[in-house]
């Protein structure tokens, strides 16, 4: 054993052996495993990157303080697969040895700017209310948007076909009973998936149609049924698209492994052209 060890206190060696399993080492090896940059979570988040930089490096007086540093954290960890309830007891030992107090609000620093850089200094209230207000009128958009479509689209479908049907002449005697004119078969509405873990838990993103995507963690052998009506994609980590089983409108679909440069793997199924997925019989 050498001098620095031997003198060194046993609080400093548990400091020195824990500091690769601090919540900000434990979040970063999260997320390198799922291959996502800082930039991938704040985009995700909309967290600001240099907060994101902050977390990893375990240095909460750089964050706005009080629940906002507990939304920040809870965000990073569900974003990279990480409990979050873990995290978020890592993060109050780590806040109160650093003597913060994490339940309480700053009161000497700036006014918290969420989610963003450089912006006028405004109440976190305000900026609250707006962004609930923004999204309603684009939820509402959205969803007026689809309505039409559908009805729109609908209607096309309902619609009969037309034919040239020979004109009777006076003297052409009309049958004593008519055939029904048979109707085409209705063609499927909307798309039925079934996702399925094959032995191992795979963590996936989910979104249908227009609504906002979804993550999740897909157990072993857990299925999960998806109802979309024009679209719906699923994204993965490329290492796990042979533990993904997916069935569109009950037939076996091939699952993409080429994610193109992107950190995620997409596999985009359209009512349209989903054929071009299906596994050939």
């Amino acid at each position: 054993m050498n001098a620095k060890t031997s003198d060194s206190t046993p609080d400093e060696r548990a400091q020195n052996t824990g500091a690769e399993s601090s919540l900000g080492a434990q979040l970063r090896r999260a997320r390198v495993e799922r291959n996502l940059s800082l930039r991938d979570i704040s985009d995700q988040t909309r967290i600001s990157r240099r907060y994101l930089e902050a977390i990893e490096a375990d240095d909460y007086k750089n964050l706005p303080g009080g629940i906002f540093n507990r939304s920040f954290v809870k965000a990073f960890a569900k974003s990279v697969g990480f409990n979050e309830a873990d995290a978020i007891r890592a993060y109050e030992r780590t806040a109160r040895a650093q003597g913060e107090t994490p339940d309480e609000l700053p009161t000497s620093r700036q006014p918290s700017r969420l989610y963003t850089d450089g912006e006028t200094a405004r109440s976190p209230l305000v900026t609250i209310v707006l962004s609930v207000l923004i999204l309603a009128v684009i939820s509402l958009g959205v969803y007026a948007a689809l309505h039409w479509y559908q009805r729109r689209h609908e209607t096309r479908a309902e619609q009969p076909t037309q034919t040239n049907a020979p004109t009777a002449n006076a003297n052409t005697q009309a049958p004593a009973t008519q055939q029904p004119t048979p109707t085409a078969p209705v063609a499927t509405k909307g798309l039925n998936v079934q996702v399925k873990a094959k032995g191992e838990d795979v963590w996936l993103r989910t979104r249908v149609d227009a609504e906002p995507s979804t993550d999740g963690t897909l157990h072993a052998d857990q299925v999960k049924d998806l109802t979309a009506t024009d679209t719906l994609s699923l994204q993965y980590s490329k290492s796990k698209a042979n533990a993904l089983e997916v069935t569109i409108n009950g037939r076996a679909a091939l699952v993409p492994t080429d994610a193109k440069g992107k950190p995620l793997v997409e596999m985009l199924i359209t009512k349209e052209d989903y054929a071009r997925l299906l596994q050939q019989p």
